[in-house]
């Protein structure tokens, strides 16, 4: 090997030890990110981790000069958007004065943390000028909040569920701002309720096992975030409207899904069919595998030149012959939905979600002498065989979660 390649393996290796070590040094990764958000532009969050960095290690002064680097530049770019801000004539600025006087406050409430630790630890005192906004959070958001009250009082004067959805959303950010804001909550509850869809699940096509278990699922199982502003008829809704319009008599079922859906009030239909496909139990046999290997058979004693007692080896070779046993199977599965628009009939949304399930065990038996074997049939005889799941519980295991991805599927058309 040349010396130059030789010098440069050394170097590599010890690249990696060197960086392998500053792992595990205290405040390290924290630094670390707090490099890389100051590169990108990010210096609030650069304040934030290397303060964190600086709290398990004070002792660090490329740490210091990050921080002393990055939150004046952070302060400055607030300060600045605040002052473009409040020269606008438009209420609009006031949520996002808000944001700007929370955000300084965050960096202010930081070092403020940050400075006894220092002083403490390492006797150094951080000269950094912090600042109270409570004052002028106190000021923007009042106005903030009537601005979002007033932006949803006249969205709600218009009747379509977009536009009392947009209002529900404002009377709800006033209540943020400042909790329990005039009527805003009755006014959201309206709002929102006149906003929500009720969505109607019809029996899904496929097999009936499978269609069952993800349409109760859907039915059972709503998320809360999609809950604010859609309601999923269930099973039990379903069987009193069968029940109370005496429609199982007059022979109109689940299945008669249009009808239903106007029996309940429904805005929105969705159906699906599933696929299902199944690959049974494939054994392969791999036979007579050959084995063998140099092996101590024995050891004798015998006496040197010198008369001294010693022990020698006597090695030879061992064999086995190897059964590799192989069983595998499959299961798929495809959901294709859509939701439609009772109204009129038109596809809102669509989509295909997929799912696999695979079973795989292999084992080994042997005929001969376990010493022949290599590591990984050493390994396989150690197991035996074993049932592979059956087509059902394969494909329920897919169901699951194909039934939660289809929950959060939907929940995410009808969210914010």
């Amino acid at each position: 090997m040349s010396v130059s390649r030789r010098i440069y393996i050394i170097f590599i290796i010890s690249a990696v030890w060197f960086s392998g070590c500053a792992i595990f040094i205290p405040g390290y990764k924290e630094y670390s990110t707090a490099k890389k958000y100051f590169n990108n532009g990010n210096y609030d969050e650069a304040v934030f981790y290397v303060s964190k960095s600086l709290q398990k290690k004070p002792a660090n002064d490329k740490a210091l000069a990050l921080l002393e680097l990055s939150y004046p530049i952070a302060v400055n770019d607030h300060s600045m958007i605040v002052n473009t801000l409040k020269a606008k004539m438009s209420k609009s600025k006031w949520p996002e004065l808000v944001h700007q006087y929370e955000a300084l406050n965050q960096l202010s409430n930081e070092i403020r943390k940050l400075k006894p630790i220092l002083k403490l630890n390492i006797a150094y005192e951080l000269d950094l000028s912090i600042q109270d906004y409570t004052e002028q959070l106190n000021e923007a958001k009042p106005l903030a909040a009537d601005y979002h009250y007033m932006k949803a009082l006249d969205l709600s004067k218009e009747p379509s569920k977009k536009n009392q959805k947009e209002a529900a959303i404002n009377f709800k950010l006033a209540l943020r701002y400042i909790p329990g804001y005039m009527n805003a909550q009755e006014l959201y509850e309206e709002s929102r309720e006149a906003a929500t869809f009720t969505l109607l699940i019809r029996p899904f096509d496929g097999n009936r096992n499978i269609t069952s278990y993800i349409r109760d699922q859907m039915m059972m199982k709503q998320s809360n975030a999609s809950k604010e502003f859609l309601r999923i008829i269930n099973r039990d809704q379903l069987e009193t409207i069968l029940n109370e319009q005496a429609l199982v008599q007059s022979g109109i079922t689940e299945n008669n899904y249009m009808e239903i859906g106007k029996l309940s009030g429904a805005d929105h239909i969705l159906s699906a069919t599933i696929v299902t496909t199944f690959r049974p139990v494939e054994k392969i046999i791999e036979k007579d595998i050959k084995q063998d290997k140099e092996v101590v058979l024995e050891t004798e004693e015998y006496v040197d030149s010198a008369g001294v007692t010693k022990t020698k080896e006597i090695k030879g070779t061992v064999m086995a012959l190897v059964q590799h046993h192989k069983k595998s199977s499959g299961a798929k599965l495809s959901l294709s939905y859509q939701i439609i628009d009772l109204n009129n009939n038109r596809i809102l949304y669509n989509g295909t979600l997929r799912g696999q399930e695979n079973f795989f065990h292999e084992w080994a038996t042997y005929e001969g002498d376990k010493r022949a074997l290599n590591k990984k049939f050493k390994s396989l005889i150690k197991r035996k065989d074993k049932f592979s799941p059956s087509k059902d519980e394969m494909l329920i295991k897919i169901a699951k979660s194909i039934s939660y991805q289809l929950q959060r599927r939907v929940a995410g058309h009808y969210s914010n």
